[in-house]
């Protein structure tokens, strides 16, 4: 296939791509602004430390959708079939939460998995740990990662325009990006590497070969485990196994990202909708909305009740 034609076919594929994403993105904000919103309101919830690491995966999710809604709707508005030259600045300033949300992500997934390991290997250890504290450290070094991520992405990068590329993986320098795979990779596979002892435990414990009945004494406890695995699962599938395969495509010098353009977001979008589904799902008796008995109906009931006492008490 000749240049010019691969270069019109590798357009058509990120238009839909952008599309995707749009999709995506309004039910990311859906369903994780649901959650956040359960969170904010219901008590039980936020007194539950196991699932602070959840309701903060579940907040960047949520700033993901919404912050880069501006960079998906500049590309998708300026698309053009057989050249596209987008404002290298506006690129590169609204494309932001997704270098941030991919950190964080990898960062709390790892957390979680790790959160596991412990709760299953060394499960003494784990009834004595402050998961409130623990949750805490995670997000605080997902965070700082996320900086650092920021800062390397300004300082290694130089605005210029980049034709026939919809997405920043083309407008960030080659050491950033080399230095943006790889380490999301490196991240990725400590998560597999965690997720696989964690299955490997969940095996043993299924045929009997292992007892761990001392740590699942709380009910409350066991939601948030089952919680975590499912999210953990989605994680390993949408964010932990593309990142380590665009890791080891980078260092073959081949550009996916000119291929199918916002191949990170696409991602990352999809996995924010699996987990929330998944939260959703594993604690639905705990979410559901509640039936509020009507007032006014409370009311009249009461009012016949006491009208009929009133009439017994004239008859006596």
């Amino acid at each position: 296939m000749a240049p010019k034609q691969l270069g019109a076919l590798s357009n058509d594929i990120t238009l839909g791509v952008y599309i995707f994403i749009l999709t995506f993105q309004g039910l990311c904000a859906f369903i994780n602004g649901y959650i956040l919103f359960l969170f904010a309101t219901r008590k039980d919830l936020r007194k539950n430390k196991h699932m602070r690491l959840v309701i903060f995966l579940s907040l960047g999710d949520f700033l993901l959708a919404v912050g880069e809604l501006p960079y998906i709707i500049y590309m998708t508005l300026n698309w053009h079939h057989t050249q596209m030259d987008y404002n290298p600045l506006y690129i590169m300033v609204t494309a932001q939460p997704l270098p941030l949300q991919l950190k964080v992500s990898a960062t709390i997934t790892v957390g979680i998995a790790l959160s596991r390991n412990i709760a299953l290997f060394f499960p003494s250890i784990y009834r004595r740990m402050d998961m409130g504290d623990y949750s805490n450290g995670v997000i605080l070094a997902a965070v700082l990662l996320a900086l650092f991520d920021d800062f390397l992405y300004w300082y290694t990068t130089t605005i210029e325009h980049h034709l026939n590329c919809g997405t920043i993986g083309c407008f960030v320098s080659d050491e950033f990006r080399y230095y943006w795979g790889i380490s999301n990779m490196i991240l990725g596979f400590i998560a597999v590497f965690l997720s696989i002892t964690i299955f490997w435990k969940l095996q043993m414990v299924s045929k009997g070969k292992d007892v761990v009945s001392a740590q699942q004494g709380s009910k409350r406890y066991a939601k948030a485990n089952r919680t975590s695995t499912g999210i953990l699962m989605s994680s390993l599938l949408f964010l932990t196994v593309p990142s380590v395969c665009v890791g080891v495509v980078e260092l073959t010098g081949f550009s996916i990202f000119k291929l199918i353009g916002p191949f990170y977001s696409a991602c990352l979008l999809v996995s924010g909708c699996c987990n929330g589904i998944i939260f959703i799902a594993s604690n639905w008796d705990n979410v559901r909305p509640k039936k509020k008995k009507s007032s006014f109906l409370v009311q009249k009931v009461s009012t016949i009740h006491s009208q009929a006492h009133s009439g017994g008490a004239q008859w006596q």
